[in-house]
């Protein structure tokens, strides 16, 4: 039952109009993508000011201590050499564990963005497949080998995130128990 009111549009013109669209949609994705990767680094930016604002508080309350540990007998100086090893310590681990959890951050993030990225740029490429296509029959043939394609993608993408995640987690337990 077809519709009488609706123009009549070429299999040609149809096709030019899909393809444009999929142009159109790459265009707007890559434009989308470089705002991700500038989001992602003003992310990092900001996160190293802030622990460099951290860095300077805690060498601020360090110099603190020691202004008032001078001003103290003989028993006072051993008391701040004291407070200086184990404040030594404390920042020596927290500076290392932030860089590592910065690191850890980085990786993930960087390999989501990848899979993200690859699928996407799949959906867009199938997109132009699906616009070429000649036939109905061409058309189911790329939908079942782009759902077969994805699901193999997606299970290399969620393994190789677990892979990840379960090594991080791993090296950061290691470096905790190590005195």
């Amino acid at each position: 039952m077809g519709n009488d009111n609706l123009p009549v549009v070429s299999k040609e013109t149809g096709r030019a109009m899909a393809e444009s669209s999929v142009a159109r949609a790459r265009e707007a994705y890559e434009r989308f993508a470089e705002a991700g990767e500038m989001a992602l680094n003003a992310f990092e930016a900001s996160a190293a000011q802030s622990f460099e604002g951290w860095r300077a508080v805690m060498g601020s309350s360090r110099e603190t201590a020691h202004n008032l540990a001078d001003r103290h007998a003989a028993g006072a100086r051993t008391l701040r050499e004291q407070w200086d090893d184990a404040g030594a310590r404390l920042y020596n681990a927290v500076e290392d564990n932030a860089v590592h959890t910065m690191a850890a951050m980085r990786e993930i993030s960087h390999r989501m963005l990848v899979a993200s990225d690859t699928n996407v740029r799949a959906g867009l490429d199938f997109a132009d497949r699906l616009a070429a296509a000649a036939d109905a029959r061409e058309v189911v043939a790329l939908n079942i080998a782009f759902l077969q394609e994805q699901a193999r993608r997606l299970t290399d993408q969620m393994v190789d995130l677990h892979q990840t995640a379960s090594r991080l987690a791993r090296e950061a337990a290691a470096r905790t128990e190590t005195p």
